[in-house]
């Protein structure tokens, strides 16, 4: 799917899962944010994708090398090896945030992912992008808000992402590099190519609905659920 996809269904499933975890509005909040940018990192593995583009030369080199180290686009970064590696590097990162590698390891992931999911929402574009998500991860490595969440971002952030491109026909090789085979969501009849119509104008205004009224529950669950009593009678 297209990155706006991508970040969108991250927001959601970052939502979701605050709600279902019992956090507070602003826990909530700040999971939805952090999943809606890591949900766009496996396309880290090909220049030109939403973050390879982020940040200019320095993303767009991250991307070369990890396109080179992963065996391309949708092979190691898009199966459950490539999740658990994610995810084990950012716990790594945030558990040593206090030494210099854990700092830089952890602002490069902090800078990325925001910028990412800026420029896919069409939030912010070019270098406002960029100054905002380097205050986003200067703000998160001296004060360490939410630090907790973030390897659970990055978990369900790459999950999210994967099955979405599940949904297209090009599928997902989950047991790379022990297995080729690709699997789908949907079968074959339903299935679409990146950036068609069916994703932009159903996925997308799915999610977004679905971004609305998670949003709405988790500030108030009175205002999703009083219409459904009221018509109950």
């Amino acid at each position: 799917m297209l990155g706006h996809s991508h970040a969108l269904s991250g927001a959601v499933t970052g939502i979701a899962t605050g709600i279902l975890l019992h956090r507070p509005a602003s826990q909530v909040a700040a999971l939805a944010g952090f999943t809606a940018g890591m949900a766009l990192l496996p396309d880290l593995d090909k220049c030109g994708s939403s973050p390879a583009r982020c940040l200019g030369w320095l993303s767009e080199a991250i991307a070369w090398a990890a396109g080179r180290i992963s065996g391309g686009h949708r092979h190691a970064t898009h199966s459950v090896l490539g999740v658990a590696v994610s995810t084990g590097l950012a716990w790594a990162c945030c558990q040593f945030r206090h030494d210099w590698a854990g700092k830089a390891g952890l602002a490069l992931l902090m800078t990325l992912s925001a910028a990412a999911a800026l420029e896919a929402l069409h939030i912010a574009r070019g270098h406002a992008a960029d100054l905002i998500a380097i205050g986003v991860a200067a703000a998160e490595i001296w004060f360490g808000y939410g630090l907790r969440l973030i390897p659970l971002a990055v978990l369900i952030g790459c999950a999210t992402h994967i099955a979405g491109d599940m949904l297209t026909d090009s599928g997902c090789m989950l047991g790379f590099p022990v297995s080729r085979q690709r699997f789908h969501l949907l079968p074959e009849p339903l299935a679409f190519t990146t950036g068609t119509r069916p994703e932009l104008l159903i996925v997308d205004p799915i999610l977004s609905g679905a971004l609305l009224v998670l949003a709405a529950l988790a500030v108030d669950p009175a205002l999703v659920t009083a219409p459904w009593h009221s018509l109950a009678g």
